[in-house]
């Protein structure tokens, strides 16, 4: 079997201020969480916005967005 192996570009929304950040997760999109100057494609999935109060804690400087793998 062919499987295309070529690394897909993941569509990233930053999100400025999760404070300030009003709505839920876009339909397709995964909430992510990761070090801001690292890559998002590289943070940790949330289920949530309650799970950021847990893991936003663990990072030193943290930068969520959302996350889309694949077609749109």
């Amino acid at each position: 079997m062919n499987y295309d192996t070529t690394p897909r570009k993941m569509k990233i929304h930053n999100i400025s201020s999760l404070t300030k950040f009003e709505g839920g997760i876009p339909a397709g999109y995964d909430l992510v969480v990761y070090e801001r100057g690292q890559s998002a494609e590289d943070g940790l999935v949330l289920y949530g916005f309650d799970e950021a109060e847990i893991w936003g804690d663990d990072f030193k400087c943290p930068q969520y967005a959302f996350l889309l793998q694949g077609e749109e």
